[in-house]
């Protein structure tokens, strides 16, 4: 099946209209997907702009844990990881400096356990981060990285020139507020980075198409949609939810998540069930190099500017 005859399949039988359910990137109706995120979660596309996002919890679904488990720390933590994630920053920042020159303050929202901000140290960049768990910014702080909870950072008095959120916004249900708090800080003129999910990377029909045909016996959307993720955007959900903040986007990549991140996820994914994950740890490289090679990636990475 291509992933246009998935696509349609998916549309057309699914259960209509979601009612109420508005999108959370521009404010059109969502429709219901045939597919529900770990047994909890049901998945609506927009009708508008294509952004998919979770609402509704079914009754009686798994509950959800923590988001830095201890596996995360130790895939983030490992060298390979690091330097995949490492090699993504100093592309998308030799991008922005070419545009705006040598960067002034930098602000990382949801900063984790601080890759991107050591990483800006030793690039000689001034950048703080902040983050909602307190886990992970211990682990930030214990490697002498400046780091604030959002009540720390709310009591401090400085303007950034560029904020990053990697892979930050798709953990939040409803985007406006987050924004608006997460950009108080940026320069009229200042910069955003962003990097998040791709709604229209053209693996997730054809996993959700799996998935159905199965009867969930083989389950690669796993490896796509997490309940973890509130929200995946489109190219044009990400224009709409960043103007309202006077925020216009530049320029806009497709790229793939590291090799070495994506492996140590399948080989994650397989503990317990079975060896389909271990089958796509090992296939992946190639996948990845074929999705460069077409221009596509899992991954949007924007560059957007304060232009209002």
């Amino acid at each position: 099946m291509t992933t246009d005859h998935a696509d349609h399949a998916e549309r057309t039988s699914g259960t209509g209209s979601a009612g109420a359910a508005a999108c959370p990137a521009c404010g059109a109706p969502g429709r219901l997907l045939r597919h529900v995120v770990q047994e909890r979660y049901r998945l609506l596309r927009c009708t508008g702009c294509g952004t998919e996002f979770l609402r509704d919890p079914v009754p009686g679904g798994s509950t959800a844990g923590e988001y830095w488990e201890d596996y995360k720390f130790d895939v983030y933590a490992g060298e390979a990881v690091r330097v995949g994630y490492e090699q993504r920053y100093a592309a998308v920042f030799d991008r922005l400096e070419d545009r705006a020159g040598r960067c002034g303050r930098v602000l990382d929202v949801g900063c984790g356990i601080g890759n991107f901000l050591a990483w800006a140290r030793d690039r000689g960049l001034d950048a703080v981060g902040s983050d909602v768990d307190e886990r992970a910014l211990a682990g930030a702080a214990a490697r002498g990285l400046t780091v604030f909870t959002p009540e720390q950072l709310a009591a401090q008095d400085t303007e950034v020139d560029v904020v990053t959120l990697w892979d930050v916004i798709e953990h939040v249900a409803d985007p406006g507020p987050f924004l608006t708090d997460a950009l108080s800080r940026l320069s009229p003129g200042g910069w955003v980075l962003l990097e998040t999910p791709d709604a229209a990377f053209p693996v997730r029909p054809l996993v959700r198409a799996l998935h159905r045909a199965t009867g969930g016996r083989v389950d690669l959307a796993k490896n796509m949609y997490y309940w973890e993720h509130k929200i995946y955007f489109t190219e044009r959900g990400l224009e709409r939810v960043l103007a309202p903040h006077g925020v216009t986007v530049v320029e806009v990549h497709r790229m793939t998540s590291p090799v070495a991140k994506m492996q140590a996820t399948f080989d994650h994914g397989a503990e317990g069930s079975g060896p389909v994950d271990r089958l796509l740890a090992r296939g992946w490289p190639a996948a990845e190099a074929l999705f460069r090679r077409m221009g596509r990636g899992n991954k949007l990475v924007v560059l957007a500017r304060r232009t209002g």
